[in-house]
C-alpha cells in the first residue's frame, strides 16, 4: 500500500515555540505552587501541633498520666516536637518524696516520651531556643517555660481576646524568627497562629491579607 505522502511532522521552528510556551507557563506558575506547598506544610504542621496540645490534655484528663509537657525545641530553620508524660505511681512518690513538680524546659522527671517530630518550620521560640507547656489533671500542675512565660498580651481576631499563650509558625523573611506581627507586612505569608487556655482548648489562626489572625 502507498504511503500517503501528504503527512507531515513538527517543524524544528514548531518545537521550539511549544518548549517556548512551556517554560514560560512554568516560570509563571512556579512561585504560586511553591507558596501554595509552603501554606500547605505549614497548615499541616499546624494541625499536629494543635493535635499533639490536644492529646497532651487529654491524657491527663483521662487519668492514664499525671502531668504531660509539650516541649518545642528551635534548631534554625527546623521545630522539634516532643510530647513526654509521667504516670500517676511515679508523679505521686516524687510529690510524696518532695521532688521538683516544676515544668520545667531540662526537667528530667518525665519516663514516658509518647511522641517525637521534628517539622521544617520556624516558630517566635527562636530567642529561648526552648519552650514548653505542662497539663495536668485539674491544671493543678500547669505550667509554661521559655517564652511561653514570658509574652506579651495579644490580641487575635481584633477583638477583646487577648492572650499570652500562643506559639506562631511561619516561613520569615530572614529565615530565622518569626515575629509577632503588629500590621499587614510585618511577618511573610503564610503564618499560623497556635493559641491555648490551660484548660486545653485550642484555637488555630492564619495570617490574612488584611494584615489579621483570622480563625481556621
Amino acid at each position: 500500500m502507498p504511503q500517503d505522502q501528504n503527512i507531515k511532522g513538527f517543524t524544528l521552528l514548531e518545537l521550539l515555540v511549544v518548549i517556548a510556551i512551556v517554560a514560560i507557563v512554568s516560570a509563571v506558575g512556579m512561585p504560586n505552587f511553591m507558596k501554595w506547598q509552603k501554606d500547605r506544610e505549614l497548615r499541616n504542621t499546624t494541625e499536629k501541633i494543635s493535635n499533639a496540645i490536644n492529646m497532651a490534655n487529654t491524657r491527663t484528663e483521662n487519668g492514664s498520666l499525671s502531668v504531660v509537657q509539650i516541649l518545642f525545641e528551635s534548631f534554625g530553620n527546623t521545630t522539634k516536637v516532643t510530647v513526654r508524660g509521667i504516670d500517676r505511681k511515679n508523679f505521686s512518690d516524687r510529690v510524696n518524696r518532695g521532688l521538683s513538680t516544676k515544668c520545667e524546659s531540662n526537667a528530667n522527671w518525665f519516663d514516658k516520651n509518647i511522641d517525637e517530630q521534628t517539622y521544617s518550620v520556624v516558630t517566635n521560640i527562636q530567642d529561648t531556643k526552648k519552650a514548653s507547656i505542662c497539663f495536668s489533671l485539674r491544671e493543678k500542675y500547669y505550667g509554661t517555660t521559655g517564652i511561653f512565660n514570658g509574652q506579651s498580651n495579644y490580641n487575635l481576631e481584633n477583638s477583646s481576646n487577648y492572650t499570652d499563650k500562643f506559639i506562631i509558625l511561619c516561613t520569615d523573611k530572614n529565615g530565622s524568627q518569626c515575629p509577632k506581627p503588629k500590621k499587614k507586612d510585618d511577618i511573610q505569608k503564610p503564618a499560623y497562629l497556635i493559641e491555648w487556655t490551660r484548660f486545653g482548648n485550642v484555637n488555630k489562626f492564619r495570617w490574612s491579607d488584611n494584615g489579621n489572625w483570622t480563625r481556621m
